[in-house]
């Protein structure tokens, strides 16, 4: 079980919840809202950050700034390899998320290119050239059903 950095409490996920709608809000804004004094919010949004709870950032629409191609891919590795195959990837400015895995595939990502014909250039360059992988599954998304990032808090 991981261990928590910080406790959080309802004044802490209440802070969250109002940042997660509009992370342009500020503190005299959230301290207004949830009838907290705008020092409050700013010793408990420095908490957050500096314990690595929060992390405050933006959401890019991919359609919006070009990015047509996606896929994720399922990957098995050589035993030895398994952590530099993920570090490789996890280096690579179309890689997005790198994560080793339990179950049939030991290691999932997911990949982002301009256009489709982009994305099997990178698929190409990825499978020949990281020493270590045995297999690569690709599925590529088709249509998203639902995408949130108001799910998770803590990271």
């Amino acid at each position: 079980m991981i261990k928590p950095t910080i406790k959080l409490d309802e004044t802490d996920n209440a802070i969250l919840d109002l940042l997660a709608q509009n992370g342009r809000m500020s503190n005299r804004e959230v301290g207004r809202v949830l009838d907290i004094a705008e020092g409050t919010v700013r010793q408990r949004l420095k908490r957050l950050l500096e314990t690595k709870a929060a992390r405050i950032g933006l959401v890019t629409d991919v359609a919006a700034v070009g990015i047509a191609a996606s896929a994720v891919l399922l990957i098995n590795t050589l035993p030895e390899e398994r952590r530099h195959v993920a570090a490789r990837l996890a280096k690579r400015a179309d890689c997005g998320f790198v994560g080793l895995t339990l179950g049939r595939y030991e290691m999932t990502a997911f990949i982002s290119a301009s256009t489709r014909v982009e994305l099997a250039e990178i698929l190409e360059e990825i499978n020949v050239g990281i020493k270590g992988i045995t297999k690569i599954e690709v599925r590529e998304p088709v249509g998203w059903r639902m995408h949130r990032y108001d799910l998770v808090h803590v990271t």
